[in-house]
């Protein structure tokens, strides 16, 4: 009975906010779509998914779709269309054009155009799709700039595609000097290339080779980019002509696949990375990121801010590999945990799969120390080099989480003391809340016992002095060994040097990815 309330007032909701919604969506795309207001608000209404797309995409999209002499009949009774992204509509417009489809360019051909290309050329003439008398092959051939003469035998039983097909391969060749094994892998690895009209590669190519200079061989090793939009690398240089600092074609030269990547999509990621305020050196060695949405890294980091072992991270230089990396990050930490294991830096949770199987399998619960240290400069600014030597004088620095650092030095800064206070008794930030509250506490209560067996009056010491008090009182109870950084109940063998976890024998190749592996071991013993 539950469900179906949250159910019927789930829906009741979604609909409230499409009848609320669709006016307004309805005057907007009315124009577009050449009809008048009520009938697209009840188009709208009767296709309700519709409402749940980008208007900005959808107006350029009706545009399109208006540029090419789609009526708007053929619009409101096949809304599916708009679905589509706009370059694979005018992709599929581009080539049924190429391959003389110029009066059965309706919507219907768009729309079923998967269907269509696969069609052999009588089928395509008995539809009137395209004219009796057409040469396909001369069709084929005047759509090129150089001289392309595939050595085909076709006739109308051929399907297009295969002709299709047959022309790309004379092409490259031509080209760029495609061999067998090049061609091979072209259809292998990036065989959508074969829909992709002919003027689009032609013009990709000579923008990669003579605005952005790169060689054949480029081209050939990373064959992903004769997918990539013609107009968008027109513009890119002028709407982001540099990321953090490196010209544009300069970056591109380095990563190429940023090239795939809309130019609105990477100048709003360079706003939100200017936002988190993180080193150029640093964005520049993961331009990667660049390849992920606005909205996945805005997303990614209020889950970031949620997770109290990424939020300490937040301020790490490195933290583009954590935003990169979260899911895999995110299934690592909790498998983790389950182990026991407490100190994993950001390497180690955005790692490859080799380097992280390496480290649960050597069992070892300790940091390398570049968090650690990164942490204590965020805290302590132009003091945190210094902080960090300092704490690197403790024989158990290394297996200390920075979490727990950082969180000690919040308490400590609520119970008024200073970061002068904190830095001067540095080590305080190795040892468990806990303990540390437990001997405030005690000095607090000015103890006359205690007072005689420290030989001091607590009232007469300052804060400094207090948090001295408190460290020399944990370690006293340890003997000053420097135990007293490991957590209740937790021998020092078991968080030193081995954990002795065993990895599932079969590891499957999902895990490899981040994901957790079944039946994995509950503890570290």
């Amino acid at each position: 009975m539950l469900r179906l309330r949250i159910f019927y007032r789930t829906m009741c909701t979604k609909v409230v906010k499409e009848i609320a919604t669709s006016p307004d969506t309805a005057r907007l795309y009315a124009p577009y779509i050449g009809a008048e207001y009520r009938v697209v608000q009840k188009w709208l209404l009767n296709n309700p998914a519709l409402l749940e797309l980008d208007r900005e995409e959808t107006v350029k999209k009706l545009s399109y779709l208006k540029y090419v002499h789609v009526t708007p009949d053929e619009i409101l009774e096949q809304p599916h269309i708009l679905f589509n992204h706009l370059i694979t509509l005018e992709n599929r417009t581009t080539i049924l054009r190429e391959c003389g489809l110029v009066e059965g360019l309706t919507l219907n051909a768009i729309g079923n155009y998967l269907k269509l290309i696969r069609k052999s050329i009588m089928v395509l003439k008995r539809n009137y799709l395209i004219p009796k008398d057409l040469d396909m092959y001369e069709q084929l051939k005047r759509q090129f700039e150089c001289t392309v003469e595939p050595n085909l035998r076709w006739d109308d039983r051929t399907q297009l595609q295969d002709m299709r097909i047959a022309f790309y391969n004379e092409f490259l060749t031509k080209r760029l000097d495609f061999g067998a094994p090049e061609i091979e892998k072209l259809w292998k690895s990036y065989s959508k290339i074969k829909h992709k009209s002919f003027g689009h590669t032609q013009r990709v190519i000579d923008i990669l080779q003579y605005d952005y200079h790169f060689s054949r061989d480029k081209l050939v090793a990373n064959m992903y980019l004769l997918h990539a939009d013609p107009e968008n690398l027109l513009r890119f240089p002028t709407e982001v002509p540099s990321i953090s600092g490196m010209e544009l074609k300069e970056v591109i030269a380095k990563y190429p696949k940023i090239t795939m990547v809309n130019h609105s999509s990477v100048k709003r990621v360079c706003n939100i990375l200017k936002q988190l305020d993180i080193p150029d050196r640093e964005v520049l060695k993961c331009l990667a990121i660049f390849t992920l949405s606005s909205r996945t890294i805005e997303h990614r980091l209020e889950r970031l801010s949620h997770v109290k072992e990424f939020e300490v991270l937040m301020k790490h230089p490195r933290v583009l590999r954590l935003i990169q990396y979260h899911t895999k990050a995110a299934i690592r930490l909790e498998y983790l945990q389950q182990l026991k294991v407490r100190c994993a830096s950001l390497d180690v949770l955005s790692s490859n799969s080799q380097n992280f199987e390496r480290y649960v399998r050597e069992g070892c619960d300790r940091t390398k120390g570049k968090d650690t240290g990164h942490v204590l400069k965020h805290i302590f600014k132009e003091r945190g080099e210094a902080a960090v030597q300092m704490i690197k004088r403790h024989p158990n620095w290394f297996h200390v989480p920075v979490l727990q650092m950082q969180e000690t030095v919040d308490k400590l800064l609520k119970k008024k003391f200073t970061l002068d206070d904190i830095f001067n008794n540095i080590h305080i930030l190795l040892y468990p809340l806990n303990r540390i509250e437990e001997k405030l506490t005690l000095l607090r209560n000015a103890d006359p016992k205690l007072q005689e067996e420290l030989g001091v009056e607590l009232y007469r010491a300052n804060r400094t002095q207090i948090l001295a008090l408190a460290l020399y009182l944990v370690e006293l109870e340890f003997h000053f060994t420097g135990d007293g950084v490991w957590p209740e109940q937790m021998q020092q063998s078991d968080a030193s040097s081995t954990i002795n976890v065993e990895l599932p024998s079969s590891l499957r190749s999902e895990y490899k990815f981040g994901k957790k592996p079944p039946n994995a071991p509950s503890s570290s013993t």
